[in-house]
Order: structure tokens, then C-alpha cells, then sequence
């Protein structure tokens, strides 16, 4: 029971650090591949909300996504991209975290140290 705890303190441990380190690479991996006007929080915590049309305007394809702009101009997303290849790259982020969180699970984190018995089976032993 002890040993299930242990693996899922830090299997949630990693998951939580993975979520940090991924929301942070996100913010450089996604900002060459879209652009929202009204973004409030990370994109890697809003999967699937990143471009949306508004107003009547529908998300626009550029060449080179530029950042900073009004909100009264149209999201933009890079050409070749969807929202659905969006999707895709963020699941590929979680299972990478998934992965990572469930192997150092699995690890022992801190070694166990065994006193060293030789030396005092030395010190002890006759005619030393």
C-alpha cells in the first residue's frame, strides 16, 4: 500500500512539473504556429481554444504569424496548420508527459543506504 502511494505522489509530482515545463515550451513551439488576440492564460491549459473566428471574421492563414495585434483583427493561424494538427501536437505533449511522469514513477528517487558491515567485521575480527 505504502509502495502505490509512493508512485502516485510522484507520478502527480512529475505530471505537475512536466505541465509547467510543457506550458512553457508551448509558448514558444505554438507562437510560430498561431495567434489569439484575446489570450488570457497559457495555450497549453486551453487545448483546442487556441484561434477562433469573432465578429464575423473567420481565423486568418498567414505566412508568418505576427504577434501583439489589435483584438479587433482575426486570429491567425500558420499556413499548413488547423486546429486539428494543433490538437495532435498537444496530445503528443501530455503522452510525452504521461510517459515521462509514469517511468520516474517507477524509479527509486532517493538510494538506499546500507551501513558498511565489512569494516566492522574488520575491526573486530582476532589478531587485527
Amino acid at each position: 500500500m505504502l509502495r502505490v502511494l509512493k508512485c502516485t505522489t510522484k507520478f502527480v509530482l512529475v505530471l505537475f512539473v512536466m505541465t509547467i515545463i510543457n506550458a512553457i515550451v508551448w509558448e514558444y513551439v505554438a507562437g510560430d504556429l498561431y495567434d489569439c488576440t484575446d489570450r488570457g492564460i497559457p495555450g497549453y491549459l486551453e487545448p483546442g481554444h487556441w484561434v477562433h473566428s469573432r465578429d464575423g471574421y473567420p481565423v486568418a492563414i498567414a505566412h508568418h504569424v505576427v504577434h501583439g495585434r489589435s483584438m479587433s483583427e482575426p486570429d491567425t493561424i500558420k499556413a499548413g496548420w488547423s486546429v486539428a494538427s494543433l490538437l495532435l501536437l498537444w496530445w503528443s505533449f501530455l503522452g510525452a508527459s504521461l510517459l515521462v511522469s509514469f517511468l520516474l514513477a517507477r524509479v527509486r528517487w532517493i538510494p538506499v543506504t546500507r551501513p558498511n558491515n565489512s569494516l566492522h567485521a574488520t575491526a573486530a575480527a582476532p589478531g587485527s
